[in-house]
């Protein structure tokens, strides 16, 4: 820390500018530095884990590896894509086997053990999915659309000069298939989610993990910024206790992704990207005033979600290295019993459910009061067509009123006699006639 704080600017720049891949130099080294760091820029294949000490991965809180040994693991990750056949057209499309062989050989190299809910090795095939889908796009763009330039010493060579495990008929069946209708439509489909991902991190290969170390050795964060990790034999990890670091640094976390090296040397975050800076200022306005004690956030929610102006989402929690879902990263949403209610909820329950029955018997007497009354209305009138009744007088459908002791009187001139017919009840839809005369 002490050596840090002494360096001059050009110091700090050649430093970082070594952590990006290229080669640090000197003011007398002037010769030949532009073709230095043009040839080694970017980055050719892997060349695999090459460590002879035995390696013991540490997982931190999120179960992500990190520590001494991840970027071995990122080694090992890459070496399982290139194994893969570029004409398979999505990793979970690869073999169950091959797949199963992948984590067991990983397991095996860095002394992994699994957890309960096989967290570590979802992890791991997520991670070789989604490095195998960009090593694919990356031949596209540089030897099919040409988007890309190619490193200068591949400018001459095709793929299966580059790369080992690609032959000359690999690729022949990989440009074929590009080609075909489903695979551009897929590729669209693509460019239009890449699309989407508005204010992508600056922190390059090393994502926010790797990145928080440097920028706890920088003096740009505390040192109680940095995640808790555990060997990788250990399978119980707490998320509670990373609650509140998430809540105070996550923010401030997110900015520094965003920072650039300036011409001084100095980190900043690029002027011209005008949305960003926006969303730094108002989260750095936030934080001061959630410090006051003048604000306060929701369960889920911090200075940065403010910022932005929308809640994470549930899967993918900014600010974290991706991979970790808002419960890891604020905890489980705090939900209220019924108990918690009183007795005051019971009482508005059997109210609502007292006022959805009335509503419900009233709505039902009346269908089948119309359906008795139209029932009823239509045998009558089959006595009347029959000829078994020279007159009738029949209820109107609205006038009717059921009840027990509800009748019609039938006036039958034709035999001076009078008929009484009794009206069912709501369930009975057939009309019953007394045969009782009066003289």
């Amino acid at each position: 820390m002490n050596n840090i704080g002494t360096m001059n600017e050009n110091q700090i720049v050649v430093r970082h500018e070594s952590e990006g891949g290229k080669t640090p130099t000197t003011r007398d080294e002037s010769q030949d530095v532009s073709t230095i760091t043009k040839t080694i820029k970017g980055r050719g294949p892997s060349k695999g884990v090459k460590v002879a000490k035995p390696m013991f991965l540490e997982y931190n809180v999120y179960n992500v590896p990190d520590g001494q040994w991840s970027h071995e693991y990122g080694k090992q990750v890459g070496s399982c894509a290139t194994r893969i056949n570029i004409n398979v057209p999505l990793y979970p499309k690869v073999d169950e086997q091959i797949k199963k062989g992948f984590w067991e050989e990983t397991k095996l190299m860095f002394h992994i053990t699994d957890d309960s809910n096989h967290s570590r090795e979802k992890y791991f095939h997520s991670c070789v999915a989604k490095r195998f889908s960009c090593f694919k796009s990356k031949l596209v763009r540089r030897w099919i659309t040409m988007k890309e330039k190619k490193l200068k010493n591949q400018t001459n060579k095709m793929p299966w000069d580059v790369y080992n495990h690609i032959t000359e008929d690999d690729w022949k069946t990989f440009v074929k298939h590009y080609f075909l209708p489903e695979s551009l439509l897929r590729s669209e489909k693509a460019r239009k989610s890449a699309s989407c991902n508005k204010n992508p991190h600056r922190t390059g290969q090393k994502g926010y993990n790797r990145k928080r170390l440097d920028w706890i050795k920088d003096g740009r964060l505390p040192p109680d910024a940095a995640l808790p990790i555990s060997s990788s034999s250990s399978v119980n990890s707490s998320v509670t206790s990373n609650v509140n670091r998430v809540r105070k640094y996550r923010s401030k976390e997110w900015i520094l992704a965003h920072q650039v090296q300036n011409k001084e040397g100095k980190w900043e975050i690029d002027p011209n990207d005008t949305e960003v800076v926006e969303i730094a200022t108002k989260a750095l306005e936030y934080i001061a005033e959630e410090e006051k004690g003048n604000l306060s956030f929701e369960q889920g929610e911090d200075a940065l979600t403010k910022a932005i102006g929308k809640k994470d989402h549930r899967g993918r929690v900014k600010g974290t290295g991706g991979m970790v879902g808002i419960k890891k990263a604020f905890g489980p949403c705090i939900r209220h019993s019924r108990s918690d209610h009183g007795e005051a909820s019971s009482e508005n329950y059997e109210s609502i459910r007292a006022s959805v029955k009335k509503e419900f018997e009233g709505e039902l007497e009346k269908r089948v009061e119309k359906r008795v009354a139209e029932a009823l209305q239509k045998q009558l009138s089959t006595l009347l067509k029959t000829g078994q009744l020279n007159s009738i007088s029949t209820p109107i459908p609205d006038d009717l009123h059921l009840n027990d002791s509800a009748r019609v009187d039938l006036d039958v001139s034709a035999t001076r006699t009078t008929r009484h017919i009794l009206v069912p009840q709501p369930h009975e839809l057939k009309v019953r006639r007394s045969h009782s005369f009066l003289t």
